[in-house]
Protein backbone atom coordinates (compact mmCIF):
# COMPACT_ATOMS: atom_id res chain seq x y z
CA UNK A 1 0.00 0.00 0.00
CA UNK A 2 1.39 3.37 -1.04
CA UNK A 3 -0.32 6.65 -0.23
CA UNK A 4 0.36 10.22 -1.28
CA UNK A 5 1.55 9.14 -4.72
CA UNK A 6 0.54 10.84 -7.97
CA UNK A 7 0.04 8.04 -10.48
CA UNK A 8 1.14 8.63 -14.07
CA UNK A 9 0.82 6.55 -17.22
CA UNK A 10 4.61 6.09 -17.22
CA UNK A 11 4.47 4.71 -13.69
CA UNK A 12 1.70 2.28 -14.66
CA UNK A 13 3.68 1.21 -17.71
CA UNK A 14 6.77 0.54 -15.56
CA UNK A 15 4.82 -1.51 -13.01
CA UNK A 16 3.03 -3.44 -15.77
CA UNK A 17 -0.04 -4.57 -13.80
CA UNK A 18 -2.39 -7.26 -15.09
CA UNK A 19 -5.30 -4.91 -14.35
CA UNK A 20 -5.81 -1.39 -13.08
CA UNK A 21 -8.79 0.09 -11.26
CA UNK A 22 -8.96 3.86 -11.64
CA UNK A 23 -10.72 5.56 -8.76
CA UNK A 24 -9.14 9.01 -9.02
CA UNK A 25 -12.27 10.84 -7.88
CA UNK A 26 -13.37 14.32 -8.87
CA UNK A 27 -12.56 17.97 -8.38
CA UNK A 28 -14.93 20.80 -7.41
CA UNK A 29 -16.66 22.41 -10.40
CA UNK A 30 -15.65 26.07 -10.71
CA UNK A 31 -17.66 27.54 -13.60
CA UNK A 32 -16.98 31.03 -14.90
CA UNK A 33 -19.39 33.77 -13.86
CA UNK A 34 -19.41 37.53 -13.71
CA UNK A 35 -17.47 39.16 -10.89
CA UNK A 36 -15.73 36.03 -9.63
CA UNK A 37 -12.39 37.83 -9.55
CA UNK A 38 -13.78 40.76 -7.55
CA UNK A 39 -15.32 38.79 -4.69
CA UNK A 40 -14.14 36.29 -2.10
CA UNK A 41 -15.20 33.04 -3.81
CA UNK A 42 -14.20 29.64 -2.45
CA UNK A 43 -15.36 26.06 -2.94
CA UNK A 44 -16.68 23.55 -0.45
CA UNK A 45 -13.44 21.54 -0.42
CA UNK A 46 -11.44 24.61 0.60
CA UNK A 47 -13.86 25.26 3.47
CA UNK A 48 -13.88 21.66 4.71
CA UNK A 49 -10.08 21.42 4.53
CA UNK A 50 -9.70 24.66 6.51
CA UNK A 51 -7.80 26.38 3.70
CA UNK A 52 -9.81 29.62 3.71
CA UNK A 53 -11.21 32.24 6.05
CA UNK A 54 -14.84 32.73 5.10
CA UNK A 55 -15.76 35.78 7.16
CA UNK A 56 -19.01 36.04 9.09
CA UNK A 57 -21.64 36.47 6.34
CA UNK A 58 -21.71 33.58 3.89
CA UNK A 59 -23.81 32.57 0.90
CA UNK A 60 -23.64 28.94 -0.20
CA UNK A 61 -24.58 28.40 -3.86
CA UNK A 62 -25.88 24.80 -3.92
CA UNK A 63 -26.59 23.44 -7.38
CA UNK A 64 -27.55 19.87 -6.41
CA UNK A 65 -29.65 20.38 -3.26
CA UNK A 66 -27.91 17.43 -1.63
CA UNK A 67 -25.66 16.63 1.33
CA UNK A 68 -22.80 18.84 0.24
CA UNK A 69 -24.42 22.27 0.24
CA UNK A 70 -26.49 21.53 3.35
CA UNK A 71 -23.49 20.04 5.12
CA UNK A 72 -21.18 22.98 4.54
CA UNK A 73 -23.98 25.41 5.46
CA UNK A 74 -24.47 23.55 8.74
CA UNK A 75 -20.71 23.52 9.44
CA UNK A 76 -20.39 27.25 8.80
CA UNK A 77 -23.41 28.05 11.00
CA UNK A 78 -21.95 25.94 13.81
CA UNK A 79 -18.73 27.92 13.37
CA UNK A 80 -20.68 31.11 14.06
CA UNK A 81 -21.34 32.38 10.53
CA UNK A 82 -24.58 33.89 9.30
CA UNK A 83 -25.46 31.55 6.42
CA UNK A 84 -27.80 31.78 3.45
CA UNK A 85 -28.20 28.52 1.50
CA UNK A 86 -29.30 29.26 -2.08
CA UNK A 87 -30.35 26.06 -3.84
CA UNK A 88 -31.23 25.12 -7.40
CA UNK A 89 -34.02 22.78 -6.30
CA UNK A 90 -37.52 23.31 -5.00
CA UNK A 91 -36.12 22.91 -1.51
CA UNK A 92 -32.81 22.34 0.22
CA UNK A 93 -31.84 18.69 0.64
CA UNK A 94 -34.37 17.50 -1.95
CA UNK A 95 -31.88 14.94 -3.30
CA UNK A 96 -31.22 13.42 0.13
CA UNK A 97 -33.23 10.28 0.99
CA UNK A 98 -36.51 11.41 2.52
CA UNK A 99 -36.01 9.49 5.77
CA UNK A 100 -33.16 11.86 6.71
CA UNK A 101 -34.07 14.91 4.61
CA UNK A 102 -36.64 16.26 7.07
CA UNK A 103 -34.23 15.86 9.98
CA UNK A 104 -31.54 17.78 8.09
CA UNK A 105 -33.99 20.56 7.19
CA UNK A 106 -34.92 20.79 10.86
CA UNK A 107 -31.24 21.04 11.81
CA UNK A 108 -30.72 23.87 9.31
CA UNK A 109 -33.77 25.71 10.64
CA UNK A 110 -32.60 25.42 14.25
CA UNK A 111 -29.28 26.96 13.23
CA UNK A 112 -31.04 29.97 11.69
CA UNK A 113 -29.88 29.24 8.15
CA UNK A 114 -31.91 31.12 5.54
CA UNK A 115 -32.85 28.91 2.58
CA UNK A 116 -33.54 30.44 -0.83
CA UNK A 117 -34.98 27.85 -3.27
CA UNK A 118 -35.08 27.64 -7.08
CA UNK A 119 -32.18 29.93 -7.94
CA UNK A 120 -29.08 29.58 -10.07
CA UNK A 121 -25.89 31.56 -9.68
CA UNK A 122 -25.49 34.46 -12.09
CA UNK A 123 -22.64 36.55 -10.71
CA UNK A 124 -21.11 38.36 -7.77
CA UNK A 125 -19.27 41.48 -6.72
CA UNK A 126 -17.41 42.45 -3.55
CA UNK A 127 -20.52 42.57 -1.35
CA UNK A 128 -23.38 40.88 -3.20
CA UNK A 129 -24.23 37.63 -4.93
CA UNK A 130 -26.64 37.61 -7.87
CA UNK A 131 -28.93 34.71 -8.67
CA UNK A 132 -31.65 34.17 -11.25
CA UNK A 133 -34.92 32.56 -10.19
CA UNK A 134 -35.29 29.40 -12.24
CA UNK A 135 -39.00 29.87 -13.04
CA UNK A 136 -39.59 33.63 -13.10
CA UNK A 137 -36.11 34.49 -14.49
CA UNK A 138 -36.10 37.48 -12.13
CA UNK A 139 -33.03 38.57 -10.20
CA UNK A 140 -32.56 37.39 -6.63
CA UNK A 141 -29.88 39.45 -4.91
CA UNK A 142 -28.15 38.52 -1.66
CA UNK A 143 -26.47 41.61 -0.18
CA UNK A 144 -23.90 42.08 2.60
CA UNK A 145 -21.91 38.96 1.75
CA UNK A 146 -18.33 38.33 2.88
CA UNK A 147 -17.84 35.03 1.09
CA UNK A 148 -19.53 33.00 -1.64
CA UNK A 149 -19.07 29.24 -1.17
CA UNK A 150 -19.55 27.15 -4.30
CA UNK A 151 -21.27 23.78 -3.99
CA UNK A 152 -21.88 23.44 -7.73
CA UNK A 153 -21.06 19.79 -8.27
CA UNK A 154 -17.87 18.12 -9.40
CA UNK A 155 -15.92 17.28 -12.54
CA UNK A 156 -14.47 13.80 -12.99
CA UNK A 157 -10.70 13.60 -12.53
CA UNK A 158 -10.38 11.18 -15.43
CA UNK A 159 -7.43 12.41 -17.50
CA UNK A 160 -5.36 9.37 -16.54
CA UNK A 161 -7.96 7.09 -18.13
CA UNK A 162 -7.24 8.51 -21.59
CA UNK A 163 -3.51 8.04 -21.10
CA UNK A 164 -3.97 4.43 -19.94
CA UNK A 165 -6.07 3.54 -23.02
CA UNK A 166 -2.97 3.41 -25.20
CA UNK A 167 -1.07 1.05 -22.90
CA UNK A 168 -3.14 -2.06 -23.61
CA UNK A 169 -3.67 -2.73 -19.90
CA UNK A 170 -7.03 -3.95 -18.66
CA UNK A 171 -8.51 -1.10 -16.65
CA UNK A 172 -11.78 -0.20 -14.98
CA UNK A 173 -12.91 3.36 -14.29
CA UNK A 174 -15.11 3.60 -11.19
CA UNK A 175 -16.70 6.09 -8.83
CA UNK A 176 -16.48 9.84 -9.34
CA UNK A 177 -13.67 9.28 -11.84
CA UNK A 178 -16.30 7.78 -14.15
CA UNK A 179 -19.00 10.30 -13.25
CA UNK A 180 -19.38 12.29 -10.00
CA UNK A 181 -22.23 10.83 -7.95
CA UNK A 182 -22.49 9.40 -4.43
CA UNK A 183 -20.59 6.87 -2.36
CA UNK A 184 -23.19 4.18 -3.12
CA UNK A 185 -22.29 4.14 -6.81
CA UNK A 186 -18.57 4.16 -6.07
CA UNK A 187 -18.82 1.21 -3.69
CA UNK A 188 -21.02 -0.75 -6.11
CA UNK A 189 -18.69 -0.10 -9.06
CA UNK A 190 -15.70 -1.03 -6.91
CA UNK A 191 -17.38 -4.34 -6.08
CA UNK A 192 -18.04 -5.05 -9.77
CA UNK A 193 -14.48 -4.16 -10.77
CA UNK A 194 -13.09 -6.33 -7.98
CA UNK A 195 -15.11 -9.32 -9.17
CA UNK A 196 -14.12 -8.75 -12.81
CA UNK A 197 -10.37 -8.67 -12.16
Amino acid sequence: VETGVDITADMVSEIGPDALILATGATPRRPSFEGQDEAHVVDVWQVLQGEVNVGSRVVVADWRSDWIGAGVAEKLALDGCSVRLCVGGHMACENIPNYVRDQKLGDLHKLGITIVPMVKLFGTDQNSVYFEHISSREAVIENEVDTLVLALGHDAASSLSGEINGLGIEHHVIGDCASPRTAEEAVYEGLIAGVEV
